[in-house]
């Protein structure tokens, strides 16, 4: 289940969407419910999704999940049943790095959202300063908990962090279901995280002369790639906090 100040951090985003709160939420994996019945109380039609009938939540699910409704069996590495252009916004919170491939979501997301709606999710971010020194020192990232070793089963995968969100993959995922980022917001960020903004003066430039590449092939993408990997929640953000628009003409 997300933390608070991610939870938080996510209604911060959807209740600044246009339309606010005369929207039509689909809530990708919704966990305990927390999310979708804060949206319920607010106005908003607001929907979630569950798979496992023996998951943990459902063992003991909390008076929020017996608010709100909650469609059961969707299988998230399958195509959605839901219609098209049925949403006006969808939300994964804490969810894609459990998944063993973001592209069929993203299709299907891109397939369901309204023109002009939103996909916001929310993801470790192993982009962060802290966990790109981690990286240089160790090797790993920095996931937030949840890794994968010998001691967790092939049913089980879902439950780790096996797959984090690399974002200049997902940035062209999105581009190819037309939805493009508009936005990114920051969750928390520690002391650790400031001071590895001391390495600031390297990682700009380190981080444009790498961009060169994406700009060769294709200036606007290259561009707006750079724009977001230099932007501060990327930098010193815990989680990855991303709006992206359909049709993405617009901003937030």
């Amino acid at each position: 289940m997300p933390e608070p100040v991610i939870v938080n951090a996510v209604l911060k985003r959807i209740k600044a969407l246009p339309g606010w709160p005369n929207l039509r939420v689909l809530d990708l994996s919704c966990g305990d419910g927390e999310v979708i019945e804060h949206l319920c109380r607010e106005g908003c039609q607001a929907e979630g999704t569950h798979f496992r009938a023996d998951d943990y939540i459902y063992n003991s699910p909390s008076e929020a999940l017996n608010k709100v409704t909650v469609h059961e069996g969707i299988d998230l590495t399958r195509p959605l049943p839901f219609g098209d252009k049925e949403y006006d916004v969808v939300l994964a919170t804490e969810m894609l790095e459990h998944l063993p491939s973001h592209i069929l979501p993203c299709a299907e997301v891109g397939r369901i959202l309204k023109p002009g709606g939103h996909f916001v999710f929310s993801t470790p971010n192993v982009h962060r300063l802290q966990s790109r020194l981690q990286f240089l020192f160790s090797g790993q990232h920095e996931l937030r908990g949840a890794r994968l070793d010998w001691s967790v089963g092939r049913d089980d995968l879902y439950a780790t962090h096996y797959n984090p969100v690399y974002f200049p993959v997902m940035h062209s995922v999105l581009h190819h279901n037309d939805l493009r980022v508009v936005e990114m917001g920051l969750t928390e960020m520690n002391g650790a995280a400031v001071l590895a903004g001391l390495l600031l003066p390297l990682v700009i430039p380190a981080t444009a002369l790498e961009m060169r590449h994406a700009r060769k092939r294709s200036p606007e993408c290259g561009k707006d790639l750079l724009r977001w990997m230099l932007h501060p929640a990327m930098l010193f953000s815990d989680q990855l906090l991303v709006v992206s628009r359909k049709g993405g003409a617009a901003k937030v």
